[in-house]
């Protein structure tokens, strides 16, 4: 038995060998958001760029390379401690192990090679797989420790993607969930307490960052721009009459005629035959938004304030102004949001297959409290919620969603494995 267990190790660590030698061999990849991160731009969140600065300063001018090689790394460690948290709960045996050992490492080789890259994800996707193996550990052990280890990752994680904030209700969820059956409420205040604290504890460290590195203490102004997109995109002529104050009429008037003289509002779009609007704000969300919606944000400011002076009013000015247009729109905006979020899941089809993984795991523990009914409820709210959330905004393309493309895999690994050992013991 402990010959078969080196052998499915040795095969792992083939795999992550394999995995090393090709990210070594593609080249270093920088991208417009790249430079954000290098330059420690006001918009950005600390944790990469913090993180980048800390490179630099270990090894000069050879810091991406020294980059790319720590994140291939800390990938594979990543990778193998979620698989090590799945086999000693027993929801996975060797051979699945292998396999899905294989699926986590398809983002550093294929598609958006992100070892690779200069950007955020390259840490993020391991942080968030240390936090998935403590969370699935916690659900089935109810060792407090569990989420108790968890808890400063997933801050590191917030504070280099936002995105994940859906974790801290998740947690809350199962640490509701493990007391109620527990009956031992007392005992997990703490946990409830400090995930509870969480956001604000993070707010903090990112305008303290802030505050250090800009000289103002402000949250990263640049949440506002994923919120107005959408609501500009469904936008009409009349919303004119929505703002109060000249800046905001400025700033909305000039967006919309050009948006519409482009042909990038949903009311004078030129599609082709395959095209939905949906599709056309996914495919040129990037385009509206730092194309239209910057330059006339940026137009209406004072031509006195610096760069990050510039940031910090934008964001304040088009967040006032996506509130009245998404409620006045909100049909519309409404619309977008979940066609973007069933592109996200890969069509309606997955999304259904999603939606059903959890609602059959929900009700499957309510009536057994089976170890793996309780991760393949967990995965899929996992995958869920980063979905919804990104598609409150953003456009739901690869970049934001591929950290739960393992979810499906790993659903049919635990079910494979669990009629594998009732077939064994029968």
């Amino acid at each position: 038995m402990k010959w078969f267990k080196q052998k499915w190790n040795s095969a792992i660590g083939i795999l992550f060998l394999i995995t090393f030698v090709i990210v070594l061999r593609n080249p270093i990849e920088y991208f417009p958001d790249s430079a954000g991160y290098l330059d420690m731009h006001i918009i950005r969140t600390p944790g990469y760029p913090l993180f980048l600065q800390f490179m630099k300063l270990l090894f000069g001018t050879g810091f991406d390379t020294a980059t790319v090689v720590f994140q291939a790394i800390f990938g594979c460690f990543s990778i193998y401690f979620f698989i090590h948290k799945l086999r000693s709960s027993q929801l996975i045996n060797d051979f699945f192990s292998v396999c899905f050992a294989f699926v986590l490492l398809l983002p550093f080789v294929s598609g958006g090679k992100i070892a690779n890259n200069i950007l955020s994800e390259a840490i993020s996707y391991g942080l968030y797989l240390l936090i998935t193996g403590y969370y699935i550990s916690f659900f089935i052990s109810k060792n407090k420790k569990e989420l108790l280890y968890a808890l400063p990752l997933l801050a590191l994680l917030l504070i280099t993607r936002y995105q994940f904030v859906y974790l801290i209700p998740l947690a809350l969820l199962m640490i509701f969930w493990v007391s109620f059956k527990k009956r031992e409420f007392k005992q997990y205040t703490l946990l409830i307490v400090l995930f509870l604290s969480l956001p604000l504890i993070t707010s903090l460290v990112d305008k303290t960052y802030h505050k250090i590195v800009h000289n103002h203490f402000v949250s990263t102004p640049w949440t506002g721009m994923s919120i107005i997109t959408p609501a500009l995109f469904v936008a009409d002529a009349e919303d004119v009459k929505l703002f109060d104050t000249a800046i905001e009429n400025e700033f909305f008037s000039a967006t919309y005629s050009e948006l519409l003289e482009k042909n990038m509002n949903i009311n004078n779009l030129k599609l082709t035959s395959s095209e939905t609007p949906t599709l056309y704000y996914i495919h040129n969300y990037a385009n509206i938004q730092m194309g239209p919606i910057f330059k006339n944000g940026n137009a209406v400011l004072n031509d006195s304030l610096s760069k990050s002076e510039k940031f910090i009013a934008l964001n304040t000015l088009i967040s006032n102004v996506s509130k009245p247009l998404i409620w006045d729109n909100f049909s519309k905006w409404k619309r977008i949001f979940i066609r973007n979020m069933i592109f996200g899941f890969g069509g309606i089809k997955y999304l259904m297959l999603y939606v059903f993984i959890a609602f059959f795991s929900f009700f499957a523990l309510l009536k057994r409290a089976q170890k793996e009914y309780k991760v393949l409820l967990l995965i899929s709210l996992f995958l869920i919620g980063n979905i919804i959330l990104v598609s409150i905004g953003m456009h739901a393309v690869v970049r934001f969603t591929f950290y739960n493309d393992w979810v499906l895999f790993l659903t049919i690994f635990i079910l494979l494995n669990s009629l594998n050992k009732k077939l064994y013991e029968s």
